[in-house]
């Protein structure tokens, strides 16, 4: 018998549309011929990525997605000098992350020069525009067009890159150029950090892959609420896909257009 009802670190609203998204997700992508990876940052093709073309290489393979035709680009970004010596904090935005679009039929994928000192964030943001590659003949998520960036963040964690995404969802860091210095933070993303840790752990039971065993590769501060959400998943929905296969879009749907 249960006598506490273990709850995911994230309301009941979130999470609902979460499972949602992945039953979603289920039947507009085509189902993977091989298990997906659960990538974490020791992956070993991630690894291997000495610079940024090779880096989107190497998600685009784990993704699945490296016969897809997909120039890269490289947005120059200097977002570090201020006009005031003294310390101060700048807020970065996640538009300044990368982009997505079709340009007279070509798909380009623009990232910010920015991201190149942090690879792991910048493998989350090529995950992103990969899964808008994934997603630009999909319609609509549950919820309707205006969640369109947040299901793309989903469906990054869909198919195995949520705990990366969750890492770099926030980042608070200091700089200097030796002559000025300041604080840098960031917010990276649509879904917040603990949606996508819940997230990573709905990949995780639908895959059968140890959500637990992953905990040391999240910021510390993330590794409770992935234990939090592992286990209010196996005592909520112990058989992820039957719950999936049981969500009824329509529901979502209806209103939204």
């Amino acid at each position: 018998m249960v006598f506490f009802r273990a709850k995911p670190p994230i309301d009941k609203d979130e999470f609902e549309w979460l499972l949602a998204c992945f039953a979603w997700l289920r039947t507009v992508l085509e189902d993977a011929q091989v298990r997906p990876e659960f990538v974490l940052p020791d992956n070993p093709k991630l690894l291997g990525a000495r610079t940024a073309p090779e880096l989107f290489q190497a998600v685009r393979i784990i993704a699945g997605m490296e016969d897809w035709p997909c120039r890269l680009e490289k947005v120059e970004v200097d977002d570090h000098h201020l006009s005031n010596p003294a310390d101060q904090v700048i807020h970065a935005g996640s538009a300044a992350c990368g982009t997505f679009s079709i340009e007279n039929g070509e798909a380009i994928i623009r990232y910010s020069s920015a991201m190149l000192r942090d690879p792991d964030a910048l493998a989350a943001t090529f995950a992103h525009e990969l899964c808008h590659y994934l997603l630009v003949n999909a319609g609509d998520p549950p919820g309707g067009p205006d969640l369109m960036e947040h299901a793309t963040d989903c469906a990054a964690a869909y198919i195995g890159f949520g705990v990366l995404l969750a890492n770099s969802a926030r980042t608070f860091e200091q700089w200097s150029d030796g002559q000025m210095s300041g604080w840098r933070a960031s917010a990276n993303g649509y879904l917040s950090e603990q949606s996508l840790v819940t997230a990573a752990a709905l990949f995780a039971a639908l895959h059968d892959y140890d959500a637990v065993r992953a905990m040391p590769a999240l910021k510390p501060y993330l590794r409770g609420g992935m234990k939090k959400a592992a286990k209010a998943i196996a005592q909520q929905h112990p058989d992820v896909r039957a719950t999936l296969s049981e969500i009824d879009l329509l529901q979502w749907n209806f209103g939204s257009v």
